[in-house]
């Protein structure tokens, strides 16, 4: 016998009345005052306040430690020096005079008691840097009473030579028109630490350069091509090295702002631009002892026509020689890197014949020309360039 087999009207709406029931119960738990949604988001609020809490607390720990160094870091010049101590937070310390310094984190105080004649700070590789004291309204460019003036000889600018200074191809080059680096952050700088600091030497090439001449041998070729800046290589600021030369402003920038960068160091780092160069010649011109340098700087470096007291001699010097085509207005290589006894400027002249494939140390010309012989010393070999410890 068959049954019919199926389920009431009766049965299907107290079905679908449980369903609904079971549902609102449901949506109560999820998305009801005390429900689950509301639940995680009060937990998450909880935790977002207790992360900025920790924050907070981490922060005035951090405050605490940096202060607590800062105490116990020297509060002189000469002190720094004695003890040698690296500065573990950016702080600042006065000379004999009162005057004070700031001296960055990773660094300690070299020599140089006095601000105004020049404190020298190193890091922990021997790079060496020279404090420069100045004020936000002194961090300037100089004021040239003649503007955009093509120096291609050694001139004053203006009429005034009280206040020109003298300039030789200073403003003649396009690209160094716009040099300033950063400057609103350079004059907030300056205007939180009281100066800033400079280079106590030429840039000097890397021990990790492709061009480096290793000073124990006088074989290495001399390379005229400055511009490999590959494998993060950056410059340094070291005594008796080779001086990194014959390279692009664009790629000199590249690597200037590649020595320190505000993480192990309490610095960051750019090439020199224009109102840094100019405070730095007011602040020298500003002492008795190198009045006027800002017109004739002859008697503290190294140039071709150095004589008599102007000239630098330095023993077990290294140094290269080079050779100036007069033709092509091109730099040759004359001698490699040696050591020896160096004297500075400008020492002879060669003639090339024309067509006879002459040859001095490797290069081959056929031009007709004559060769103007120079000597570049390596950084910082004479006490004679010594300017305030710069």
């Amino acid at each position: 016998m068959l049954k019919n087999k199926g389920i009431t009207l009766i049965a299907l709406v107290v079905t679908i009345v449980v369903l609904l029931i079971l549902a609102g119960v449901s949506i109560t738990a999820v998305f009801g005052e005390n429900g689950i949604i509301n639940g995680a988001q009060k937990a998450k609020d909880k935790t977002d306040e207790s992360i900025e809490q920790e924050q907070e607390d981490v922060g005035k720990l951090v405050n605490q430690l940096e202060e607590f160094e800062r105490e116990s870091l020297p509060d002189t010049v000469k002190e720094a020096i004695q003890k040698g101590t690296i500065f573990t937070v950016n702080k600042q310390i006065k000379d004999a005079t009162g005057k004070t310094m700031t001296v960055p984190k990773g660094f300690k105080v070299k020599e140089g008691e006095l601000i105004e004649n020049g404190v020298v700070i190193a890091d922990s590789e021997g790079n060496e840097f020279v404090w420069i004291p100045c004020t936000v309204d002194e961090y300037k460019k100089h004021d040239y009473e003649v503007k955009e003036i093509d120096d291609t000889s050694n001139k004053a600018d203006g009429e005034n030579n009280d206040k020109g200074w003298n300039t030789r191809s200073y403003r003649a080059y396009n690209d160094w028109k716009d040099d300033e680096i950063d400057e609103a952050a350079n004059k907030k700088s300056v205007q939180n630490n009281g100066g800033f600091y400079i280079a106590r030497y030429e840039a000097g090439v890397p021990k990790g350069a492709s061009f480096y001449v290793d000073a124990s041998s006088d074989n290495k070729p001399y390379q005229t091509s400055k511009n490999d800046i590959s494998g993060n290589i950056k410059p340094v600021s070291k005594k008796g090295v080779q001086a990194w030369n014959l390279i692009s402003q664009i790629n000199a920038k590249e690597v200037s702002g590649r020595m320190y960068n505000g993480d192990s160091y309490g610095v960051r780092s750019q090439l020199v631009d224009g109102t840094a160069w100019d405070t730095v010649v007011t602040w020298m011109s500003k002492d008795s002892n190198y009045s006027g340098i800002e017109k004739d700087s002859t008697k503290y470096g190294n140039y071709a026509d150095s004589t008599g007291n102007n000239q630098i001699t330095a023993e077990n010097c290294l140094f290269a020689e080079h050779l100036y085509n007069s033709t092509s207005k091109t730099w040759y290589l004359g001698k490699n890197y040696q050591y020896g006894l160096f004297t500075s400027g400008y020492t002879a002249s060669y003639k090339v014949p024309e067509g006879e494939g002459a040859n001095y140390n490797g290069y081959d010309s056929d031009e007709k020309c004559t060769y103007n012989h120079y000597v570049e010393m390596a950084t910082g070999v004479s006490s004679n360039t010594k300017l305030k410890n710069i």
